[in-house]
C-alpha cells in the first residue's frame, strides 16, 4: 500500500514538473526618447522562436524550457540587443533600450530566373491602394486621444553653465533627474493631452474636429483657447496610401508610391501572423539615401495587399534641416474593406542649431477608437473645421487616469512635475515673455492692454526724419467682443503728427462674424499700401526707412463688415472714404477731354463701396482670442473676387470707375519632381482717373528678392488699368544636387521662376497725368502687346539661410535703365 502512494506521489510530482513554465515579458524601447519600440523582433538565440511587441513595446510569452541563454532583440533602424535568460527564473521581466543606428538595409540578392520576391508584394499593394485606401471613404468619425511631448536634450557644456540653466536645475532639483539611457540631461518643456471626435466626409472633402477636454501643461504657454486647438487628430494625420505623405510642410514619397521603382530598395524580411492577418514584412530604405524618402519597415497583409503596420524613419541624412530622426509607427485595422489607421506616433528629434545649443524632442501619440463609418454628417455641420467644448477645460486627475490608453510611465509623470517647476523661475518667465513679444509682435503692459507692433515702432527716411510710433490694443483679457486699437507717430523733419484707430466689434466667432470702423491720417506711398502688396509686418515697415516713392498723406474713414458664410467661403462688404495729399511733384488734368486746355489740380478724393469674396474650400482656420488665423488650405486653390465702386459726388468723391480684381493660387504637387506654388491675378478699371488710383506693378530696384515684385522691373516702369500676371515657383528640392558626390553633403536644393505679365493703359487714363520732367522722377510708361518676362533659376538652402536667384529680363530689354540681367537673394530658413 504504502508503495502505491509512493508511487502515486512520484506521478504526482512528473505531472507537476511537466506543467511547469517559464513566463518571459517586457518592453523595448528607445534610448534616446524613451518611446516604446513596436513591431520589433524578439527571438529566442538559436531557436525558431519568437514574436514582435505590440503597439506599446510590450511582449510576453510563456515556453516549457528555456532553451538558450539569450534573448535577440532586433528592429531597423537599432542597434541589435542580447540580454541574458535564466534558466532558474520562471517569470523574467525585461525593460529594454535600443540605440538608434544608421538604417542598412540587408543585400538583396536578384537570379537569373526571378526577381527580387519583395517586388510582387508591393506590386500589389500599390495596386490595391485605392481598395485599402480609408480616406475613399464617403465620411467616417472616430474618437482620438493625442497626447504631445517636448523635451530639451544634447544639452552642451557651454549651456550647462550659463545661468539659466543652472537655475533651472535648481529649481528641479528635488524632483530628480530626467535623462536619456546614455545618463544625458532632458529638460521637459511641453506635455499635453486631449480627448477630440474627429469628423470626415469626402465629398465636398471637409473634416471637423470637437475638442472634448485637454489637460496642457508647458513653459510660455497656458491652457487657452489656441494652443487647445492646436494639440488634437487635425494635425496628426499621416496617411500613407497616397504617394507623398505631408509631414512638416515636406512631401516624402510614401514606401509604396507608384513610382516606388525609382524611389526605394526592398527586401523580403519575414512572414508572420498580426493577429488573424497573415503578413508579409518588407524592410526598405532609399536608393538615394538624400531623397526626401522613408527607411523602415512595412507589413502587407496576405489576402487585401493592404498596411498592417509600419514603422517608417527619416535619418539625418536627408534633404533636411535641423532635424536628425523622424520615426513614424503606426498600426491599422481593417473595417468594411479598408484599413484604418488606429494608433499612431511620431518622434522629431531636432538638431542642435549651433554646437553651444541644445537639441530638441517632439513626440506626438494618436490612438483612435469608436470608428463609425458612412454616417455622413450634412455639409452645413462643418462650418468650422475646429471646435472647442465649452467645458474642454473641466476635467480632474481621476479623469485623466481613466482615458489614457496607456498610462503615463515614470519619465512621463517626473516631466509632469518638472514643467510646473520650471515655468515659474523667474529667468524663465523672462524668456517666455520675450518669445511671446517675438511671435505676436506685442507687449502686454497692463491687464487688456497690449504695446505694439513693436516692429513699426522706428523708422528714418526722407521726408519724416526721424519717426516715433506708439501703439497700443486692447486683448481677450480686456472683452471678448471689442477690440480697440490706436497709433501715435510723429517725425522730426516735418514735424507732423501722424495717427490712426480701430474699433471692432465681434457678433459672432461660429461663424466668424465682425464689424470693423477705422480711421487714418499718414503718410502712403503710390502702389506700396499694405493691402495692396500682401506682404507681412516686416516689410512692410521697411518700406518706412531711408526714401519714400511717391509719398503722399493720405485721410483715410472705413467701415467693414465681415462673415464666414459657409465653410471656406469668406465675405465682406464696406465703404469707406480717401484724400490724397502728394508730398511729390503730381498733378492730374481735371477735363482730360480738352488735353493741353485742361486745368491741372494735385489733390484729389475718393468714396468707394468694397465687396470681397474668398473660396478656400479645404481651410484650416483657428479663433485665437480676438483673432481669426488661417493656416491655409489643404489641397484645394484659394479663389477671390473683389469689386470696388468708386461714387463720384458722394462726400466729396471726384471719380466714378469700376474696379474689377481676381485671384488665384494653388500648389501643384509632382511628387518626385518637386512642387509648383502659383499665383494667377486679373484685373480691370473702368473710368478715366489719375494714375494713383490704377494699378501699379511692383518694380524692385533692390539687391534683394521680394516675392511679390518684379524684381528686374523699375519702380513705377508699368501702370495698367486692365491686367492679367502669372506667377509660379517650382522646387526642385534636393532632386539635382542630391545626386552630386561631394555636392550632396550641403543639402543644396534647386528652384526655377517665372513672372508673366500683360497689360494696358487706356489713352484717357494714359494722357490724364501731364508728362512730368523732374530730376530723379521717371515717368511711367504702359505695357504693349507684348508680354513683361522674367525668368529665373536658383540655389536654396545655401548655409541653411540662404537663396540666391539668377534673374533674365526677358522682354522690354530696351527700356530706359532696364536691366538685363541680375543676381539677387533673400534670407530663407526652412526645414
Amino acid at each position: 500500500m504504502k508503495g502505491l502512494y509512493f508511487i502515486y506521489f512520484l506521478l504526482l510530482s512528473s505531472f507537476a514538473f511537466a506543467q511547469k513554465t517559464y513566463t518571459i515579458k517586457g518592453r523595448i524601447s528607445d534610448a534616446v526618447t524613451h518611446d516604446p519600440i513596436p513591431f520589433s523582433a524578439i527571438n529566442i538565440k538559436n531557436t525558431s522562436f519568437g514574436k514582435n511587441t505590440d503597439f506599446e513595446g510590450n511582449f510576453s510569452f510563456t515556453l516549457s524550457a528555456v532553451p538558450s541563454d539569450s534573448l535577440i532583440i532586433s528592429c531597423l533602424g537599432y542597434y541589435t540587443k542580447a540580454v541574458y535568460l535564466s534558466k532558474d527564473s520562471l517569470i523574467q521581466t525585461f525593460n529594454i533600450q535600443l540605440k538608434p543606428s544608421e538604417i542598412l538595409l540587408q543585400e538583396v540578392k536578384v537570379y537569373a530566373k526571378g526577381e527580387n520576391p519583395a517586388y510582387q508584394i508591393i506590386r500589389n499593394a500599390v495596386a490595391a491602394k485605392s481598395e485599402n485606401n480609408y480616406k475613399k471613404l464617403d465620411g467616417y468619425d472616430h474618437k482620438s486621444y493625442n497626447k504631445i511631448e517636448v523635451d530639451i536634450n544634447n544639452i552642451s557644456d557651454k549651456m550647462r553653465e550659463r545661468r539659466i540653466t543652472q537655475k533651472v536645475n535648481k529649481a528641479i532639483e528635488d524632483i530628480g533627474t530626467l535623462t536619456d539611457d546614455e545618463g544625458k540631461t532632458l529638460l521637459p518643456t511641453f506635455l499635453s493631452e486631449s480627448v477630440s471626435h474627429y469628423y470626415y466626409r469626402n465629398n465636398p472633402r471637409l473634416s471637423k474636429e470637437i475638442i472634448e477636454k485637454t489637460n496642457v501643461k508647458g513653459i510660455g504657454v497656458t491652457d487657452g483657447s489656441l494652443t487647445s486647438q492646436l494639440i488634437g487628430s487635425t494635425f496628426q494625420q499621416y496617411n500613407f496610401y497616397v504617394n507623398q505623405v505631408d509631414l512638416l510642410n515636406k512631401n516624402f514619397a510614401s514606401p509604396i508610391a507608384d513610382d516606388w521603382r525609382l524611389i526605394y530598395e526592398y527586401y523580403l524580411a519575414d512572414s508572420t501572423f498580426l493577429g488573424d492577418n497573415f503578413c508579409y514584412k518588407i524592410d526598405f530604405t532609399p536608393k538615394n539615401k538624400y531623397d526626401l524618402a522613408f527607411s523602415g519597415s512595412i507589413w502587407i497583409d496576405k489576402n487585401s495587399w493592404a498596411m498592417a503596420q509600419i514603422d517608417a524613419t527619416i535619418t539625418k541624412d536627408a534633404n533636411l534641416n535641423y532635424v536628425e530622426r523622424i520615426k513614424i509607427q503606426q498600426e491599422l485595422e481593417p473595417f468594411q474593406k479598408v484599413w484604418f489607421p488606429v494608433k499612431n506616433r511620431i518622434v522629431v528629434d531636432v538638431a542642435e542649431i549651433t554646437k553651444s545649443s541644445a537639441g530638441m524632442l517632439l513626440k506626438f501619440t494618436n490612438y483612435n477608437e469608436d470608428i463609425v463609418i458612412n454616417q455622413i454628417k450634412d455639409v452645413k455641420f462643418f462650418d468650422k473645421g475646429i471646435e472647442i467644448a465649452l467645458d474642454y477645460r473641466e476635467s480632474d486627475k481621476a479623469y485623466w487616469q481613466g482615458i489614457r490608453p496607456e498610462p503615463f510611465s515614470s519619465k512621463e509623470q517626473m516631466a509632469y512635475s518638472m514643467i510646473d517647476s520650471i515655468k515659474n523661475v523667474p529667468v524663465i518667465k523672462t524668456y517666455a515673455d520675450i518669445a511671446k513679444i517675438l511671435s505676436s509682435g506685442y507687449k502686454r503692459i497692463f491687464t487688456g492692454i497690449e504695446l505694439g507692433p513693436l516692429v513699426y515702432s522706428g523708422a528714418y527716411n526722407n521726408i519724416e526724419g526721424l519717426r516715433v510710433r506708439l501703439g497700443l490694443r486692447t486683448n481677450y483679457e480686456f472683452s471678448k467682443k471689442w477690440i480697440l486699437e490706436g497709433y501715435l507717430a510723429y517725425g522730426t523733419k516735418d514735424e507732423e503728427w501722424k495717427m490712426g484707430g480701430e474699433v471692432t466689434r465681434i457678433f459672432s466667432r461660429k461663424p466668424w462674424t465682425t464689424v470693423n470702423l477705422k480711421f487714418t491720417h499718414d503718410i502712403e506711398q503710390v502702389g506700396l499700401r499694405k493691402e495692396d502688396l500682401g506682404l507681412g509686418a516686416i516689410y512692410s515697415a521697411f518700406l518706412r526707412f531711408s526714401t519714400l516713392m511717391r509719398p503722399y498723406y493720405e485721410n483715410e474713414n472705413k467701415i467693414q463688415f465681415q462673415r464666414e458664410v459657409a465653410k471656406g467661403v469668406f465675405t465682406s462688404f464696406g465703404f469707406r472714404t480717401r484724400s490724397f495729399e502728394p508730398l511729390y511733384p503730381f498733378s492730374y488734368r481735371v477735363q482730360p477731354s480738352l488735353a493741353e486746355a485742361s486745368p491741372l489740380t494735385t489733390h484729389f478724393n475718393t468714396s468707394e463701396f468694397i465687396s470681397e469674396i474668398t473660396f478656400a474650400r479645404d481651410e484650416l482656420a483657428v479663433i485665437n482670442d480676438n483673432e481669426r488665423l488661417s493656416f491655409g488650405t489643404t489641397k484645394s486653390p484659394t479663389i477671390t473676387f473683389k469689386y470696388t465702386l468708386g461714387a463720384k459726388n458722394l462726400l466729396n468723391s471726384d471719380f466714378t470707375y469700376h474696379n474689377l480684381m481676381a485671384k488665384f493660387s494653388h500648389t501643384l504637387n509632382f511628387g518626385y519632381l518637386g512642387k509648383t506654388y502659383y499665383k494667377a491675378e486679373a484685373g480691370a478699371i473702368f473710368g478715366t482717373v489719375p494714375y494713383p488710383l490704377l494699378k501699379s506693378h511692383l518694380g524692385n530696384e533692390s539687391i534683394f528678392i521680394v516675392s511679390n515684385s518684379y524684381n528686374l522691373m523699375n519702380y513705377f516702369e508699368f501702370i495698367s488699368d486692365r491686367y492679367v500676371s502669372l506667377r509660379y515657383v517650382h522646387d526642385f528640392e534636393g532632386l539635382l544636387f542630391n545626386r552630386f558626390p561631394l555636392i550632396k553633403k550641403l543639402k543644396l536644393r534647386t528652384f526655377t521662376t517665372g513672372k508673366f505679365l500683360m497689360g494696358t493703359l487706356t489713352d484717357k487714363n494714359f494722357d490724364m497725368t501731364p508728362e512730368v520732367k523732374e530730376s530723379g522722377l521717371r515717368h511711367f510708361t504702359s505695357l504693349s502687346n507684348v508680354p513683361y518676362i522674367e525668368l529665373g533659376y536658383g540655389v536654396t538652402n545655401i548655409f541653411k539661410i540662404l537663396r540666391v536667384e539668377a534673374m533674365h529680363r526677358i522682354t522690354y530689354r530696351s527700356n530706359p535703365d532696364a536691366t538685363k540681367f541680375g543676381v539677387k537673394l533673400s534670407a530663407d530658413i526652412s526645414l
